[in-house]
């Protein structure tokens, strides 16, 4: 799940040390204080994609908690910019200090098979969370939500906002992640089941949220009596509720999102968002330790994937219990 990602050159990156591409959160209450040799206890490392995102701070809060239930020593480390060669590059960082497992979301489900490969022929199983990779023996198992049903989700919750007619549009990543490819494949195989929407085609933007704007503001002019809008991970919701605002069209066209980061949020309170389809990160980080830790102690292997399902939440149900436990963190300070 991508958030506020900047692309960098990879040549730039290979000049990098590990104390400029890398931020590691301090060792939490997680950390059970063991050290190498007999009795120490399991050390689990995550790779987040970003120190700042609510999603990942959201999936790294329940694995803390969890290892800290288990008496599991855990940390998590994040680069400061993200790109293939970064994401590898802090991963063989990780790896050197030995950890007894690594958790991580691929930020290329092609491109990081052979580098977790790597690692997982050191000895040092990986199990993944979010994204998964091509190549599935370069890991041990998979907690992910199930993304086409997000898709088909978001389908039928616009089909509903629209009483069953419109045209539908939607904004999404530029095409590689996994987790937001196949939402894409949800959404268009779902509104085949809605004949009275029409699907007016994709727009492809990168992290920035001034770009999500300009996509969507072009999806607009493109189709003038455009209905709603589908924006398939945090930062496409937020700039298609922001196109949506400038063009002077909140309500006339309906926004719905992934994802339930404070700002998305605050923006469906404000009416801005119509729904999200909401993730469930703290349980995929939680259940991730739980399955590392009992695979390096007694080498009870887990199922190779877990699929998560989701919630719609919307202005009117999101206080309740139902809704409001799976809500993300807000970062410290933001």
């Amino acid at each position: 799940m991508l958030r506020n990602i900047k692309k960098v050159a990879v040549l730039a990156l290979a000049g990098l040390t590990l104390a400029a591409c890398a931020t590691e959160a301090p060792d939490t209450a997680a950390k059970a204080g063991g050290t190498d040799g007999a009795g120490a206890k399991p050390r689990v490392v995550m790779l987040l994609n970003d120190q700042f995102d609510p999603y990942y701070l959201t999936l790294a809060k329940g694995a803390e908690e969890k290892a800290a239930e288990l008496g599991v020593e855990f940390s998590w480390q994040a680069p400061t910019t993200l790109d293939v060669a970064a994401q590898t590059q802090l991963l063989q960082s990780i790896a050197a200090t030995k950890p007894d497992g690594i958790i991580m979301s691929a930020l290329d489900a092609k491109a990081m098979s052979a580098p977790m490969r790597q690692v997982n022929e050191q000895g040092i199983p990986i199990v993944t969370v979010d994204a998964d990779v091509e190549d599935q023996d370069a890991r041990l198992a998979t907690f992910k939500s199930d993304g086409v049903v997000s898709g088909e989700m978001a389908a039928d919750t616009v089909n509903e906002l629209l009483a069953g007619t419109g045209k539908v549009g939607y904004v999404g990543y530029i095409p590689g992640i996994q987790s937001v490819d196949i939402r894409l494949k949800g959404w268009q195989e779902q509104l085949k089941k809605h004949a009275g929407l029409e699907n007016s085609g994709e727009e492809y933007a990168g992290a920035d949220i001034s770009e999500n704007v300009a996509k969507t503001s072009a999806l607009i002019s493109r189709v003038p009596d455009l209905k709603a809008v589908f924006a398939s991970w945090t930062n496409a919701a937020i700039g298609a509720a922001k196109a949506v605002q400038q063009a002077g069209k909140t309500g006339d066209i309906k926004v719905v999102g992934v994802d339930a980061s404070p700002d998305q949020v605050d923006l469906l309170r404000q009416g801005l968002v119509d729904a999200l389809v909401v993730q469930k990160p703290y349980d995929m980080g939680k259940d991730a330790v739980e399955a590392l830790t009992a695979y390096t102690k007694d080498g009870t292997r887990p199922q190779g994937e877990k699929l998560y399902d989701f919630v719609v939440a919307t202005k009117d149900n999101l206080d309740t219990p139902e809704i409001s436990q799976y809500l993300y963190v807000k970062p410290e300070g933001k």
